[in-house]
């Protein structure tokens, strides 16, 4: 009797067809420039080529492994749940691990610079505070715990742990830089707001660094949400000399969304003296129905050119991607609310609803406008989806497919933006298969060989304008079909 794969057993017959899938492209997707140079997380270094990108060598990739071991619904051996960059003209990636591990990976190189453990569990959320020429990286755990580290400090320790930042798993990290403030979020339903002006102050020097890190003080808790919190964001600073269009907040606003779907707009007013935070849950952003795992606030220009008016981007379980206008100037219409019952709306006014919705074929973790990377692609979003996909989408008028990287071969749970040393903006995506990947920005945009645009079949058959709910555009492969067909006849 032959016994079976550890990983083959308590599956069913469609979740090992979806294992078998998975490990496929992760042969196909292993290397090259089409898959978006591809780093394998604490494995070898995966330098991107200086001039011809064929040069970039083939990493030794183990598919038998990725067969058996990394291919089947748990992703890969390193699984990145967040990911983080610190500074855009930077060259370090950070991500959270579900091996308790928070690690620093040079973008150039492909290269591990730096390991951190501490944790006791899954390294959920992390974030950083950059005070002159050094950076505070904070992590946290299903553990319950925060840790600041100084990042390429040489010790093995956190300088500060505060071992019970919450009651239960802490799910999302955001660091507000402008006021200083850490917020923090997760399954025990609370937002806290803390304060992180005394650790700054502590970081600037390293005479004030020889004393022990000050405490990481609370200042403020929102306990409005009945879900837990899965996604933080706050709005950044307005772009200098346009004036700001009526509606949108001044000061620090903060964005919470949780797994029923519900976005609430708070905005803390920080005490001159005390710092103490009052939170006030201004408005409801209304339209998804469930699930809210990314946001992304984008500034953009209104029609006339002389206010600035903020947007934010939303992404979310229910197989859809929406852009919430926080101003009546530069809305393009209203979208219906959500269907599902979640109480009546929080806040002192009416909610906000979006004013674009883009289908997608299945669930989506993370999203990305462009016009937060230049404001000459404001027209322009990228998706990436549970299934490994990643999409770039045209939104200036109907949503449009225009193109899928062709990529990573699960969960898509980060894509960021990152300036080489040469001032080219490249894109960075991260992802449960245990992979980084780097693509061009100008080949994202324009498509082209080589630039991981998803190639002729994706430009070919993959875009077109969106018609209901499935994302329509997206085409099977003759292959796909027959094994969908064979999966619904079981």
């Amino acid at each position: 009797m032959q016994a079976a794969e550890a990983t083959q057993l308590f599956q069913s017959d469609a979740s090992l067809a979806v294992g078998r899938e998975r490990a496929a492209k992760a042969e196909r997707t292993a290397h090259g420039a089409e898959h978006g140079h591809p780093i394998w997380i604490g494995k070898h270094a995966s330098p991107l080529p200086a001039h011809d990108e064929a040069d970039a060598p083939a990493p030794p990739v183990d598919v038998a492994a990725l067969a058996s071991r990394a291919a089947g619904a748990d992703g890969g051996l390193v699984k990145v749940i967040a990911a983080h960059v610190p500074h855009a003209s930077g060259t370090h990636i950070w991500t959270a691990e579900s091996g308790r591990v928070a690690r620093a990976t040079d973008l150039e190189s492909g290269a591990c610079v730096q390991q951190l453990r501490a944790h006791t569990a899954p390294v959920s959320a992390l974030a950083s505070l950059r005070v002159g020429a050094e950076t505070l990286l904070f992590t946290a755990s299903w553990d319950k715990s925060i840790c600041v580290w100084l990042a390429g400090d040489a010790r093995a320790a956190p300088v500060l742990t505060v071992p019970d930042a919450a009651s239960d798993f802490i799910k999302a990290l955001h660091v507000d830089a402008a006021h200083q403030c850490l917020v923090s979020g997760g399954s025990d339903r609370v937002v806290r707001v803390w304060d992180l002006a005394p650790l700054a102050e502590w970081a600037a020097s390293p005479a004030s660094r020889a004393a022990a890190c000050p405490a990481l003080r609370l200042l403020g808790a929102v306990r409005a949400h009945t879900r837990p919190v899965l996604a933080l964001t706050t709005l950044p600073p307005p772009p200098a000399g346009v004036a700001i269009a009526e509606g949108v907040a001044r000061g620090l606003c903060l964005f919470s969304g949780d797994s029923m779907g519900r976005i609430l707009e708070v905005h803390v007013a920080l005490d001159g003296a005390t710092r103490d935070a009052h939170c006030d849950v201004v408005r409801e952003l209304d339209g998804h129905e469930t699930g809210v795992h990314g946001m992304a606030p984008v500034w953009r220009l209104c029609a006339d050119d002389t206010q600035a008016t903020a947007d934010l981007w939303t992404t979310s379980a229910d197989c859809s991607v929406r852009r919430f206008p926080l101003a009546a100037a530069g809305r393009r219409g209203t979208a219906p609310g959500r269907v599902s019952h979640a109480g009546a709306p929080l806040g002192r006014v009416p909610p906000v609803r979006a004013d674009i919705v883009v289908p997608l074929r299945d669930a989506a973790k993370s999203v990305l406008p462009l016009g937060a990377v230049d404001d000459a692609l404001q027209e322009l979003v990228l998706v990436g989806h549970a299934s490994g996909a990643i999409d770039v989408w045209d939104v200036e008028e109907a949503p449009r497919l225009v193109r899928v990287l062709d990529a990573h071969w699960h969960e898509v749970s980060f894509l960021g933006a990152w300036a080489r040393a040469d001032g080219v903006v490249w894109l960075v995506s991260a992802s449960l298969d245990g992979t980084l990947r780097r693509w061009p920005l100008v080949r994202v945009v324009h498509g082209g060989g080589g630039g991981g645009a998803g190639g002729a079949a994706a430009d070919a058959g993959g875009a077109g304008d969106a018609g209901g709910a499935g994302g329509a555009g997206v085409a099977l492969t003759a292959e796909e079909e027959a094994e969908l067909a064979a999966l619904m006849d079981e």
